[in-house]
Formats: C-alpha cells, structure tokens, sequence
C-alpha cells in the first residue's frame, strides 16, 4: 500500500473519487495521483456547488485514468531492422514465474500506474524520505521513450517494479538496458524478482532485441545469487567505480564497484554452469573479518571469491572492513575478466572463477 495521503487537499479528494473509480482501479494510490497530477483542481471540487463538485470529479478520475502516451520503438523490429523475426521462446517461463510468485505482471500504463510504481520505489529506496526516489514525471518521460516499465500486482496492491530502457547495441542491434528493480520487502522471499525479470526478457524477445543488460553492485551477494546462479546472466565487464558519488552521504569511502552483466536472447534463458576442478579460495574471511587473499589463485582451474552476506550492514557499522573487502573482492573480479576467466556464483556465498581453456 502506498503512504497515507498527507496534502490536505488530497484526502478529502480522495475520499470523494474513491466513490466513483471503478472497482478494478486500486485506491491505494488514489491521493497520490490527485496530488500530482491535478493539485489546482482541489478548491473547485471541494466547493459548494454539487454540479460543479460531480463534474470535476468526473474530470479528475478521467486524467488520473488516462493512457500514458507510450509508443514502442521497437514493436516492429522486422520492419525497422530488416531481420528475421526471432523465433519463439521454447517455453513460457515468465508466465510460469508469476503464477510461483502469486503476481500479476503488467506494463505500467496509466497516471495510476505511474503512482503505483512511484509508491512501490518510494518504498524500497526512500523509505520516510520526504522525496520521491524517481519523480512521477520521470516515468512518464520513460515511458513516453518506449521504455518497458513493469509492475508486479498482488491483487490491487503493487509490490514489484522494474524500469529499463529501449536503445540498440554497438552493430545496431535493439538493445534493452535494464534499470532499478524493486520489491517491497513484504513481498520478498516468493520469487516476484525472478518473474519481473523473466517477463521482461518475454517483453524483449516479442520485439526483437537481441541483448538485454544490467549492472549491480558488485559486493551484494542477493543480487550476485540472483543475476548469476538463478538467472543465468553473462558477466561481461568490471566497472569501477560505476555509479561515482551516488552514495556520497555513505562512510564507506569508496565508490561502489559494478558487474556489467547480460542476456543474450538467442533462446532460453542459459543455464548456470559449474565447474570440474574443486576451486581454491582465492579470496576468504579470516577469523577477524577481515578478507584474506590467496595470489595462488591464478594458476588453478576455478577460484572461489568470497563476499560479505550484508555489504550494507558492514558499510554502515565497519566501514573500513567493507573498503578491505571492495579492494580485495574489485581486485581479483578485476584480474580474472581481464585474462578472460568466466564469472559465476557459488552457494558457498562467492563469486566462482572458472579460468580459461589453456
């Protein structure tokens, strides 16, 4: 559920359309959507005149209902691109996914819809802050570039979002960078971040994109688990220092480190693969916490990478052992993609390095 509606003028207008939005419109992000979209209208609807008051509410419900203009660049990629169109997917695993996670997937495509996944953003990345972690105005613009905006629905309540953009690679194939993902934690644990996700690469395949990428955090090992070992995503680069001074109010005194990671749409999702060789622990904890680094690394067949289970934690009560970790941890991933190792995840909580064939 989005926060409680706090302007004044909202509540009661809410209170008001609420009585006349259809039954399938959730009203949870009702006073959001009058705030922000039509904040002149609240003395008019509030007036005495009860033909006035019925026929501004009848405006307000059509404009917070409204389509947002979405067009899709990349509907008709055979025409665009004068390829072949892709074939189809062997299965329908986002489908699949969302029934596990007990959503409903939808593009965003209303001023309600924008609201709600404003409030589920809010939610995850700025909880009480008296901001919006992406503005409403943001997403429009978004979607008004084609952008396939998701939302996961349990029942009239959204819980999950995922934002990405439309673009074309270096040799001018159709490309969809994927942006921020968010769960509401009330909602976590089910699966929801896997079905965002595969119904996104379902949304690509339709249009013909050949790659879709990411990035994440190099030091969060939920979102290595994930990207990795579940979905099978390729780590195509190391990127230091990727998103600068984003988190300048941090103690950490680093910026984060970032995977560039991919899919590359050319069937079914890849499965994860292991290795043979019984890897050495390149990078592990020793008994004060601290990441101890083993150089031998280099010459066997598959090395382990051990990272922190909450980066977050650490970087807020021990900041300098979370900067010993990044420059351990940065240092390695940094070392192996260069010389070409391939990058996965293990269950033991660690990057699995599986070297290339000598």
């Amino acid at each position: 559920m989005s926060q409680p509606v706090t302007d004044p003028v909202a509540a009661p207008l809410a209170e008001l359309v609420a009585d006349v939005l259809p039954a399938d419109v959730p009203e949870a992000v009702i006073g959001e959507v009058i705030a922000e979209l039509l904040p002149a209208e609240g003395p008019q609807v509030l007036g005495d005149d009860p033909v006035e008051a019925a026929a501004a509410i009848t405006e307000l419900v059509e404009a917070a209902t409204r389509q947002v203009f979405a067009p899709d660049p990349l509907a008709d990629p055979v025409a665009a691109l004068t390829c072949p169109a892709p074939a189809p997917e062997p299965a329908d695993p986002a489908a699949a996914a969302a029934a596990r996670a007990g959503v409903d997937i939808r593009p965003v495509d209303t001023h309600l819809d924008v609201a709600a996944a404003v409030s589920v953003l809010d939610g995850v990345f700025a909880p009480g802050a008296a901001h919006h972690f992406y503005p409403p105005s943001l997403l429009r613009n978004l979607l008004a570039a084609g952008s396939p905006v998701l939302l996961a629905w349990d029942g009239e309540t959204p819980v999950g979002v995922l934002l990405a953009l439309p673009g074309w690679t270096a040799h001018g194939q159709p490309l969809v960078q994927s942006g921020p993902m968010a769960v509401l934690p009330a909602a976590r644990g089910r699966g929801v971040s896997i079905a965002l996700k595969l119904a996104q690469r379902a949304w690509a395949h339709e249009r013909g994109v050949t790659e879709i990428r990411w990035t994440f955090d190099v030091m969060a090992a939920v979102n290595a688990n994930l990207n990795l070992r579940r979905l099978g995503a390729t780590v195509e680069a190391f990127l230091p220092g990727y998103e600068g001074l984003r988190d300048a109010d941090s103690p950490t005194p680093l910026p984060y480190d970032r995977l560039l990671v991919a899919w590359h749409l050319t069937g079914a999702p890849a499965a994860p693969t292991g290795c043979v060789a019984e890897p050495v622990w390149a990078v592990a904890a020793a008994a004060d916490g601290l990441p101890v680094l083993d150089s031998a690394w280099v010459v066997a067949p598959a090395a382990l990478v051990a990272v922190p289970a909450d980066i977050c934690a650490l970087r807020r009560d021990a900041p300098a052992l979370a900067s010993a970790w990044q420059h351990a941890v940065g240092g390695v991933l940094r070392e192996a993609l260069a010389a070409g190792w391939r990058v996965g995840w293990d269950p033991r909580n660690a990057y699995l390095l599986t070297a290339p064939t000598r």
